[in-house]
């Protein structure tokens, strides 16, 4: 597919991207159904937005990221959860699109950084990022519960 971001439109997800969104996520090995993504779009939750890239009815990208306020410091932090672009988009600027639309998003509402974590094995994805101009900061832990 060969297209450029800027005959995208960037919108906010509903309730109808739910199988887009399942698609979009399966293909970087979350396997999840349709029903459970619409649910969690469905539970009101004023500090996470879904963004989506589409070109008319095709969901192209996503990205979803979440607005922190720690009690530590004044400024509120931006979380970005998940970012996924179709397979067959990847390449033509519409990761690109979507994060200078979270970070301007997030500045509106007082944010002073963004965040995200990446598999170690998604090397593209790390030359992405260090293209946009985010800063590698190793070190995370977890837990899983």
């Amino acid at each position: 597919m060969k297209m450029k971001a800027d005959s995208c439109t960037i919108r906010l997800a509903g309730g109808e991207d739910g199988a887009a969104l399942a698609g979009l996520f399966g293909q970087l090995g979350y396997q999840t159904r349709a029903d459970e993504v619409v649910a969690r779009l469905l539970a009101p939750d004023p500090a996470t937005e879904v963004l989506l890239a589409s070109l008319g009815s095709e969901v192209l990208g996503v990205l979803v990221w979440h607005r922190l306020q720690p009690l530590h410091v004044a400024c509120a932090w931006g979380l970005i959860s998940a970012l996924v672009i179709d397979e067959a988009a990847r390449g033509s600027g519409i990761g690109t699109s979507l994060l200078a639309t979270a970070e301007v998003r997030a500045l509106a509402q007082g944010c002073s950084q963004l965040e995200l974590s990446s598999s170690l094995k998604r090397e593209g994805a790390h030359r992405f990022y260090l293209g946009q101009g985010y800063l590698e900061r190793p070190k995370r832990f977890v837990k899983v519960l």
